[in-house]
């Protein structure tokens, strides 16, 4: 008996060896960072994708296109400097046709966009950036600060997708420094680096000693004792056993408001929520989702149900629209990442043409159970007391 090793083909056996023909009337529509190229397919029957082979900062890039389109999508370029694309149509045993050569003149690719549109400008305790993002390219905002010595450092980076971003940078004294920041796609473009001089204002830590709850007419009452409001500004966020609960007493579908006092008029810059931090309840239950947070430096004195009802927000400003985020969007589990994020505590910007506020409402919109009776663990204002 005799005995053989061979090796076994992995994929598709070939049936022929005859190359498929080449695409032909090639078209270009050119894309922001790349282009769309329409074509005509040989009449092979046993053709089965075209390959598009191109090169983005020296490295070997390609995409493909079924033979029921007759076009394919190039991106990931980083200038709008002239482009080869070879094209190759590949059969089913594997055969590729010879090369077409498509020239493309990409228009400005989004990193450009993006850098274009965006503005700094100085915000409490560091710098605020804004950007346009047309196009919903995923990218990473590098922000930069000068250290101590003068150095420009990467001091955050920002992963977004979003239209229209915003973000703050914090930490920092009322000095001069220089900041910055530049914009990376995921194919490693970069935008050139913005730069200024810029002086934070200045922020401190609320002092939550003086805090105060305050019941307005149409406020929800909150009949749990032992949660009293207090509990939410009492600096024990981490321990699940301190929340502050707010009971829905009017009837269904009605808004649930409550209130509460600073202890002094400020400028306030940002705020910091913890949701309620009992391991089987967080991103669930009542904890807050979705709410919207209003300011005023002084209270009307009326007592009428209709104007707390709904009047009151023409004279109150919104100070912040604020939602929590599942970092990791899944729901129900709650990953580590999430847990993260909730033990640290949610960060929310204010306004920052907000005028000085005394009293805080909050307008309760939902909650991650669907209930409008909420919990809060803790909040934490930042911002300048002028009285």
């Amino acid at each position: 008996m005799l005995y053989s090793c061979h090796e076994e083909p992995v994929g598709q056996t070939s049936t022929n060896s005859t190359p498929p023909g080449k695409i032909t009337n090639p078209s270009v529509e050119n894309l922001p960072g790349g282009a769309r190229i329409s074509y005509t397919l040989p009449a092979d029957d046993d053709l089965l994708y075209v390959k598009a082979v191109y090169y983005i900062n020296g490295v070997e890039k390609s995409a493909a296109s079924t033979l029921y389109v007759n076009s394919v999508e190039v991106m990931g370029f980083g200038s709008t400097d002239e482009q080869s694309v070879w094209l190759y149509c590949v059969d089913r045993s594997g055969n590729q046709s010879e090369a077409e050569e498509v020239k493309i003149n990409p228009t400005t690719p989004p990193v450009m966009l993006i850098h274009e549109s965006m503005q700094m400008y100085p915000n409490f305790g560091g710098i605020g950036i804004s950007w346009k993002n047309e196009f919903k390219t995923p990218i990473a905002i590098y922000v930069l600060a000068a250290d101590s010595v003068g150095d420009i450092q990467v001091a955050d980076v920002v992963y977004t997708g979003v239209a229209d971003g915003r973000f703050s940078l914090r930490g920092f004294p009322d000095t001069e420094r220089i900041f910055g920041a530049y914009v990376r796609d995921r194919w490693d473009n970069f935008s050139d680096t913005l730069l200024g001089a810029f002086t934070p204002f200045y922020e401190e830590l609320l002092d939550k000693k003086k805090f105060r709850p305050v019941v307005l007419p149409g406020d929800n009452n909150n009949p749990y004792p032992m949660y009293p409001m207090e509990g939410m500004w009492d600096d024990s966020a981490a321990e699940a056993q301190y929340q502050m609960y707010i009971q829905i007493s009017h009837p269904a579908g009605t808004p649930n408001f409550f209130t509460f006092e600073l202890g002094a008029v400020a400028k306030l810059s940002r705020y910091t929520l913890w949701q309620r931090l009992y391991p089987t309840l967080v991103y669930s239950h009542t904890n807050l989702k979705k709410w919207k947070l209003y300011g005023s430096a002084e209270l009307k004195p009326t007592t009428d149900l209709d104007y707390w009802t709904e009047g009151w927000k023409d004279d109150w400003f919104l100070l912040a629209d604020s939602e929590i985020i599942k970092p990791s969007g899944n729901l129900p589990v709650v990953t580590q990442d999430d847990m993260d994020a909730a033990h640290a505590g949610h960060n929310f910007d204010i306004d920052i043409d907000a005028p000085p506020v005394r009293y805080i409402r909050f307008f309760v919109e939902s909650t991650w159970s669907g209930s409008l009776e909420c919990q809060i663990a803790e909040i934490t204002f930042w911002g300048q007391e002028l009285e």
